[in-house]
């Protein structure tokens, strides 16, 4: 098993934030199908990554109807192989932030058999420290409770309401002083 990066929290104005989608849930024996970057600077977003990628194993109807992406559509898509250099320069050594993280780079570091030198932060943690009263902190419930970006269970769509959130989160903790 590869290193995922160093998990931290603190406050942050230029990073990127990054989600994949997979054919399931684990990372020996499931495949990524779509991964989504976007660049953040000076809490904006400046450059968008967004790529489906042949899994060479089949995407089951559950996957599909959870994300929308098809057996077709990924039929002639490059393989995780021949866009890894891309992915790691885009990202480079950013702070990389997501929504339950760890799920993303245990996938991206096994699939790519390299150790993350990146920070990492999952959102998941900074919406349980500001939102405490919510029962859960699925993106999904996140979005609704925030009224954030559509979260469609599609990469870059996560991408965008996982950065909405973060700018949420960071603000609100700059108020109480956390930060």
């Amino acid at each position: 098993m590869y290193n995922r990066g160093f998990y931290v929290k603190k406050k942050v104005d230029n990073y990127c934030v990054l989600d994949i989608e997979t054919t399931g849930l684990s990372w020996q024996d499931d495949a990524i199908i779509e991964i989504g970057i976007l660049k953040i600077r000076n809490n904006k977003i400046v450059e968008r990554y967004s790529q489906l990628i042949q899994p060479h194993i089949r995407i089951s109807a559950f996957i599909t109807q959870l994300t929308g992406i098809t057996n077709e559509m990924v039929r002639n898509m490059p393989s995780i192989d021949e866009i890894k250099e891309d992915i790691l320069h885009f990202i480079g050594n950013d702070i990389i932030i997501g929504h339950n993280t760890s799920f993303d780079l245990n996938f991206i570091a096994n699939h790519f058999e390299i150790d993350l030198k990146n920070q990492y932060m999952d959102t998941v943690q900074f919406s349980r420290l500001v939102y405490p009263q919510l029962k859960h902190h699925r993106l999904s419930d996140m979005v609704e409770y925030l009224h954030l970006s559509n979260n469609e269970h599609r990469a870059l769509a996560d991408c965008i309401s996982t950065y909405e959130l973060y700018e949420n989160c960071k603000n609100e903790l700059i108020k109480k002083r956390y930060f």
